[in-house]
């Protein structure tokens, strides 16, 4: 990744890898320091005015879209999705890494409109009970398809990878971070 893109902030948690969401405590972090983007902590707030930033990035990037939320979050409209994806398809000179928690509103949204090329879908599995997320992109129409296996909270036992691309897998950072061990990755 190059640059992160957060045309959304804030979340609600969802599974066990958000417990010790590094999102949240960074947004209580910026709050703090009065970012305006961060005004709101880490209520999910939509910034029509980020929407522009990757049009200003003459370089091609990776980038990452909502590191400090989830694009598909209920609480996110498909019709402000659309204009994210309006941007996406304006600057074919970048590739968009685009990760969600929720991945059946993320199949549900793609199930009436199709995935721009310049874009890598991706969802998070970190422990057994996630691993139902995978079938929810394994048939999408995209590019690249990646797990964001981080942090990775056990063995994830036997996977079915067919259609998959990529596999990234970390354990979790920060003081109360939980154990890894090598054998589950």
């Amino acid at each position: 990744t190059d640059k992160t893109w957060n045309p959304v902030t804030g979340c609600t948690k969802l599974s066990k890898g958000c417990e010790h969401c590094y999102a949240a405590v960074m947004s209580r972090r910026l709050k703090g320091m009065k970012k305006p983007k961060y005004a709101n902590g880490f209520k999910v707030t939509l910034h029509d005015d980020a929407l522009i930033e990757p049009t200003q990035w003459e370089k091609p990037c990776i980038i990452f879209v909502c590191s400090m939320s989830d694009l598909f979050h209920k609480n996110v409209p498909f019709e402000f999705i659309d204009k994210v994806f309006q941007v996406i398809n304006n600057t074919p000179r970048h590739n968009y890494q685009i990760l969600t928690k929720r991945a059946e509103r993320m199949a549900e949204y793609f199930s009436t409109r199709s995935i721009p090329q310049n874009v890598w879908i991706g969802v998070t599995v970190e422990c057994e009970e996630t691993k139902c997320r995978i079938d929810n992109i394994r048939s999408l129409n995209a590019t690249v398809k990646f797990l964001s296996c981080e942090p990775l909270l056990g063995d994830l036992g036997e996977m079915n990878l067919q259609g998959i691309d990529w596999i990234i897998v970390g354990g979790e950072s920060g003081t109360q971070a939980r154990p890894m061990k090598e054998e589950w990755v």
